[in-house]
């Protein structure tokens, strides 16, 4: 009895999930909290959408792509209109902090270079954009746009690991280190300022019901005077199409 529970609860292969190729489309809830050195901490709920790719084959490609954008935006919309209902305002939590994606979002390219039954190992590149921005308030001054800050295009390593844990379910851990190739600002505060650099870890879970939850954290790396220690982490639930 002990062998065939054994057996049920360990997959023989990537092979045999029937849908671990299959589920390209992603729609999750998320539960966003961002912390900040400078300004005040926030959290809120909000809705997403995201693209995968994933082969199994030795040098097989996977892909992911999803743009933070859209549910920040919804994010930010529900809870204006909660302002403008109860006449209360939430517009300087925004205004003083933003980390997240821009037009074109984040985007990952993975090869296999270790393929086995139960174990892939996907280096890879990683790019896309980023919005960043802290301002304080002081007394004399009011508000002060505050370093790094900016719109920035990033391009860096990526590796992402997958383990088959059960005849069921696999997981895919991930690493991504962005590193910046310029911005724009609206204001300049110290030209010399160095680019900050984004680092990304995270964890997913996905079940061959095409249902799956994880985890994101994403770290900027702030090597200037300032030492900003930034983050914003994701955890999601959702299911795949």
């Amino acid at each position: 009895m002990a062998t065939l529970f054994c057996g049920s609860v360990n997959a023989q292969s990537f092979d045999d999930y029937d849908t671990f190729e299959d589920g390209w489309f992603k729609v999750f809830v998320r539960h966003s909290s961002f912390k900040s050195t400078y300004t005040p901490n926030f959290s809120g709920y909000t809705v997403n959408l995201a693209l995968k790719s994933d082969r199994y084959e030795p040098w097989g490609a996977r892909v992911r792509y999803e743009n933070p954008t859209i549910g920040d935006f919804l994010y930010a919309i529900v809870n204006l209109s909660k302002d403008v209902k109860n006449g209360t305002s939430t517009q300087q939590v925004y205004d003083d902090h933003a980390h997240g994606g821009g037009f074109l979002g984040w985007a990952q390219a993975y090869m296999n270079v270790v393929a086995t039954d139960k174990i892939l190992i996907s280096p890879g590149i990683t790019g896309g954009d980023y919005i960043f921005g802290n301002r304080y308030t002081t007394a004399k001054l009011g508000y002060n746009n505050q370093d790094p800050r900016g719109y920035y295009i990033a391009v860096g390593p990526a590796i992402m690991a997958s383990y088959a844990v059960t005849d069921f379910l696999w997981v895919d851990a991930y690493v991504n280190y962005d590193i910046t190739l310029g911005k724009t600002q609206d204001e300049v505060v110290d030209k010399d300022y160095p680019n900050p650099k984004f680092l990304t870890f995270g964890v997913d879970v996905y079940t061959d019901w095409l249902v799956f939850g994880g985890f994101r954290l994403n770290k900027i790396v702030d090597k200037g005077y300032n030492n900003d220690k930034s983050s914003r982490l994701d955890i999601s639930v959702g299911v795949c199409f």
